[in-house]
C-alpha cells in the first residue's frame, strides 16, 4: 500500500542566523564576538517582522544572555521578558534568568 500526502514546508518561525550563531558559540567559542552576535540577531528580528513571521523560540532568551555578558542588564531583562511573553512554556527557565539579571542590576547600583 502506498500512502502519499501533500506537505508544505512552511516554517512557522523565522530562524535566520540564530541556530548557526548558537552552534558556533559552542563549537568555536570566541570566534564571533558578543556584539556581532547581538547585531546579527537584531537584524534577524527586523527581517522576522518584515517577513510577517514569528520569532523562533530561544532568540530573545539568547539575546538576553548576550546583553548580560556585556553588562547591559536592563536590555537583558527586556529581551528575557519578551521571550517569556512569546513562549510562556519557558517561564521557569526565564524566571531564573530574570532573577540573576535582577541581582546584577541591584548589585551594580
Amino acid at each position: 500500500m502506498l500512502l502519499t500526502s501533500c506537505v508544505t514546508n512552511k516554517n512557522i518561525y523565522y530562524w535566520g542566523e540564530y541556530e548557526s550563531i548558537v552552534r558556533q558559540s559552542y563549537v568555536e567559542p570566541g570566534a564571533m564576538d558578543v556584539q556581532t552576535q547581538i547585531e546579527k540577531l537584531n537584524t534577524d528580528l527586523q527581517k522576522t517582522e518584515s517577513a510577517g513571521k514569528k520569532v523562533a523560540p530561544g532568540v530573545y532568551a539568547y539575546l538576553g544572555v548576550l546583553y548580560a555578558e556585556q553588562g547591559k542588564y536592563t536590555q537583558s531583562r527586556t529581551a528575557l521578558l519578551k521571550e517569556k511573553t512569546l513562549f510562556p512554556e519557558a517561564n521557569v527557565l526565564i524566571d531564573g534568568m530574570l532573577n540573576r539579571a535582577d541581582k546584577k542590576l541591584t548589585n551594580d547600583k
